[in-house]
């Protein structure tokens, strides 16, 4: 056996460390190459040619493989970081040549069970699958060989036994094992522990003992002949542990033994992943990116072998250090995230996320920031800060579990929680130390800002947003579990909060909420090195003075989301939420771009964040605004195909279509952000009352005329929805909401589904009636923001048709383009669209210089106003507003249009 120490280490020939590892080697016997089976598939798929710098991620339960394509990876098993700068490279017999696999990668075709490379020349074809088993500690690669000649394959890698920051760990060793073919990655404990090996492989660079250590890489060769090829696949194996080579070697020789059966779990756990809510609309973009949507989110469960299972928040590769983006445990991420995962009714890994973070809450009830995969081998939560940095995970504790309750009606989760429910809810409460009705950020955590210029807030209107829902939500929890003074202390709490927001934050000259309320300093913080500094230097002296921080953020969509603003007002904000100010062609940025402030480099005042996104298509349609919902959605799902292959990343420039080097390229809440406003928000569909309420509200946009919604779960039941439009009729169908378990009422009574359906259409539309499976029925009108709501209620049993007969109105629609990468913002914002009797009123932006085309359906002919001309649109009924904007080139300016309306 031979004996390598990796970089700067030293090296050791202690016998018990050899006797110990050759008796492994001595009691196992390593299987043969693997027979070759048709692969499977879950049924999503993406493919294109390979990108330089792409980022990719193969993930599972317990392991993960991070790496850019063209380039080399690096392997992780939980929270051991294995290997890095991973790559193949390939030698034909008679043809003296190494040909480096990244140079001829040509392909990459991502599925949520495995991500595959095509690597092309013209002698051979090699494919290499790439898969975590969900719940194995370990790697698979099966290299799938096609050449007219002999081959060697050539695997390089540097061993990198790390624990994952902040843990550290002592020098490791390498040691290769001829008879099982084998890397062993170790320390002098013998306690963690990386393999790495394939059955027909051989070492070629494990040097002596004798020689002084130095960081090279390590290569094993492999001998592909034809024949073999044919018939087998080979495996390339890696494999880890925190509890010793015994269990490393155990789950190596699963995972080489039962490649095809962890294969196929795979496939068979993500078909049933897809089982969960699916939706299907005219766009395949949006269909796409929701479904993929789901994996993402999903990816990140992860169990960790000292602290359990919960959510981590993204994946990037860790490059000299010991951080793969955060994947790690943090605790507002899981709890943003658990809105979807609760939209699309996986409850069980809701409980999963709750749970966890409720094993580590603190005594006073604070829920945790981030716990690092690490943290159950340091005493974590006492030598370091950063559990308990933030404020916000507390309120977000109970929303989730409110959520939770009022989607699936398990009261029973909500018992074993209650007294964590309430020692957050204590917790939070305490941080309003003024009694002024607002909770604070000083002494307590930060809210979202947590550095950079905004930094520090006393208190954020993010903050009051939270605990507004936070209040209504252990108020409704608190009615279940009968205590009436709680619910009563919340309810007041929360219209005491709701008037301090109105008092302290609205700017009326200015028109949307102030960023935060401040402490005024005795002298100012220097601006950080960037764009503008002289400029944001001013601004931050004139900051450290006042009381109130009045900059133009995104923050204030969060307390849109829960509908907690003054109507009025909110519409307003929405104004700015729209504008190409903050509003990007692929997402919306945390402050205004005409702000001092602003740096587009900023990961905290000026960069584009798809989590941002999500709160601003939410607070747009909650206030009947879908033309800003849509924009902010669609931003959010076409980042699916721009960057990793199915994935959204973490943040992006606030000036370019381009993510940053910091971000992690697969972030799970920013997969949230397309599942949440998608189901939530332009779907408008809502669970309440445990499960036994259902509210579907959609604002479709003015193109569409269907779109439905299957495996909907509804408390215990699930069903489907469906909505067809022809001219003048809208049809609602509701299918049968079955359930295996009939839902009781309190009396014992079996309970009934109570749907209702509330449409939205243009103002200039009239709704003349409502039937249900052709029976006359009565509804309701409302008006909210830009839309009139025809709302009826019903209980149902059985299928149920609701058809709306009405007259058609004037709607306006764009058709989103695909993002190109590094493109600058150049798309309209259409803000507002009012028609009435006369006129179509619209309220737009557009870049000085640029003419755009508007879609309009109509049953009346548009006449022409100045800047805009009127066609009919190719290959449709539809007419086309050609809308120009005048003004400098390369910045939004903002028109308010008014295209008269001409005879029917």
């Amino acid at each position: 056996m031979k004996t390598l120490w990796s970089r700067a280490g030293w090296v050791c020939c202690h016998a018990v460390i050899l006797t110990s590892f050759a008796s492994v080697v001595v009691a196992q016997t390593a299987p043969q190459l693997v027979k070759k089976f048709t692969m499977s598939k879950s049924g999503l798929e993406l493919e294109r040619r390979t990108q330089l710098g792409s980022f990719f991620d193969v993930v599972g339960r317990r392991s993960a493989v991070f790496g850019y394509e063209n380039r080399s990876l690096e392997t992780w098993v939980y929270p051991l970081k294995i290997i890095d700068d991973f790559s193949l490279s390939f030698r034909l017999q008679g043809y003296p040549l190494d040909i480096h696999g990244p140079e001829v990668s040509v392909a990459i075709n991502v599925r949520p069970e495995a991500t595959t490379f095509t690597y092309s020349h013209a002698a051979f074809t090699v494919r290499q699958s790439i898969f975590a088993p969900i719940d194995e500690p370990g790697i698979i690669m099966l290299l799938d060989v096609e050449s007219v000649l002999p081959m060697t394959i050539t695997g390089s890698f540097r061993p990198k036994l790390r624990l994952m920051w902040p843990a550290g760990l002592m020098t490791a060793y390498l040691g290769w094992d001829e008879g099982a073919h084998l890397y062993t990655i170790g320390e002098e404990t013998n306690r963690f522990v990386g393999m790495i090996g394939s059955p027909i492989a051989r070492d070629v660079s494990v040097m002596p003992y004798q020689e002084e250590p130095r960081d090279v890489p390590v290569r094993f060769v492999i001998d592909a002949a034809p024949d073999d090829a044919k018939t087998r696949f080979i495996p390339i194996i890696i494999a880890g542990s925190i509890e010793g080579r015994a269990k490393a070697r155990a789950t190596y020789d699963k995972l080489l033994g039962s490649a095809q059966a962890l294969y196929e779990n795979n496939v068979n756990y993500y078909r049933r992943l897809q089982e969960t809510a699916t939706i299907e609309t005219p766009d395949e973009r949006l269909n796409t990116a929701f479904a993929w949507a789901k994996v993402g989110v999903d990816k990140g469960i992860a169990t960790n072998p000292s602290l359990g299972t919960g959510l981590l928040a993204g994946f990037r590769t860790s490059g000299d250090s010991e951080r793969p983006g955060f994947a790690w445990f943090f605790g507002r991420d899981a709890l943003w995230t658990a809105f979807a995962i609760t939209s699309y009714g996986d409850y069980a890994s809701t409980r999963t996320a709750l749970d966890f973070l409720k094993k580590f809450q603190r005594d006073d009830g604070k829920i945790p920031h981030e716990i690092s995969q690490s943290a159950g081998l340091i005493n974590w939560f006492k030598d370091y800060g950063y559990p308990w940095n933030s404020a916000d995970a507390t309120p977000l504790y109970i929303i989730a579990h409110a959520d939770y309750w009022r989607t699936s009606g398990d009261l029973e989760f909500i018992r074993k929680n209650w007294d964590s429910i309430v020692k957050a809810y204590r917790f939070t409460a305490a941080s309003d130390t003024d009694g002024n009705g607002l909770i604070e950020n000083t002494n307590f955590g930060h809210g979202w800002v947590e550095g950079g210029a905004l930094y520090p807030p006393h208190e954020e209107v993010y903050m009051q947003g939270l605990w507004i829902e936070a209040l209504g939500g252990i108020a409704s929890l608190a009615d279940q579990m009968n205590d009436k003074k709680l619910a009563a202390d919340a309810r007041a709490a929360a219209e005491r909060t709701r008037a301090a927001v109105e008092k302290a934050y609205w700017l009326a000259d200015r028109g949307f909420y102030a960023f935060a309320t401040n402490r005024p300093q005795s002298t100012s913080r220097t601006a950080e090195p960037g764009p503008n500094r002289d400029r944001r230097q001013l601004r931050l002296n004139e900051i450290s003075k006042v009381s109130l921080i009045d900059e133009d953020t995104v923050l204030p969509a969060v307390p849109l989301w829960w509908r907690t603003l003054d109507e009025e007002r909110a519409q307003s904000e929405i104004n700015h939420l729209g504008s190409g100010a903050i509003a990007t062609d692929w997402g919306a940025r945390i402050i205004s771009n005409r702000s001092m402030l602003y740096d587009p480099l900023s990961y905290h005042y000026g960069s584009v964040w798809p989590l941002f996104t999500g709160w601003a298509s939410m607070g747009a349609y909650r206030y009947g605004r879908p033309h800003v919902g849509y924009q902010a959605l669609m931003a959010n799902a076409l980042l699916t195909y721009s960057g990793a292959l199915g994935y959204v990343t973490e943040l992006l420039s606030g000036d370019f279509n381009a993510p940053f080097g910091r971000s992690s390229h697969h972030q799970v809440w920013s997969e949230a952000m397309v599942v949440t406003p998608l189901m939530r928000g332009l779907l408008g569909i809502e669970a309440t009352d445990g499960g036994n309420a259902l509210t579907f509200a959609p604002q479709l946009p003015g193109n569409w005329d269907r779109v439905s919604v299957a495996n909907l779960r509804v408390g215990d039941r699930v069903g489907k929805l469906t909505l067809e439009r022809t001219s003048g009729v809208q049809t609602v169908t509701v299918f049968p909401f079955s359930s295996s378990i009939h839902t009781q009422s309190q009396t014992g009574a079996t309970k009934t589904l109570r749907v209702t359906i509330a449409l939205a259409f243009p103002t200039d539309a009239r709704v003349r009636s409502v039937s249900v499976n052709g029976q006359p029925a009565s509804f309701k009108l409302t008006q909210v923001g830009d839309i009139q709501r025809a709302e009826i209620s019903l209980d149902v049993t059985l299928l149920a048709k609701v058809v709306f007969n009405y007259d058609e109105g004037t709607e306006v629609y764009v058709v989103p383009d695909s993002l190109k990468p590094a493109q600058n913002n150049q798309g309209i914002r259409v803000l507002r669209s009012r028609p009435d009797t006369n006129a179509l009123r619209l309220v737009a932006e557009g870049v000085g210089g640029r003419s755009y085309s508007l879609g309009v359906r109509s049953p009346r002919r548009l006449g022409e106003a100045t800047g805009v001309k009127v066609s009919r649109a190719p290959g449709s009924a539809d007419q086309q507003l050609l809308v120009t904007f005048d003004g400098p080139p390369g910045t939004y300016v903002r028109r308010e249009i008014i295209v008269p309306m001409l005879a029917r």
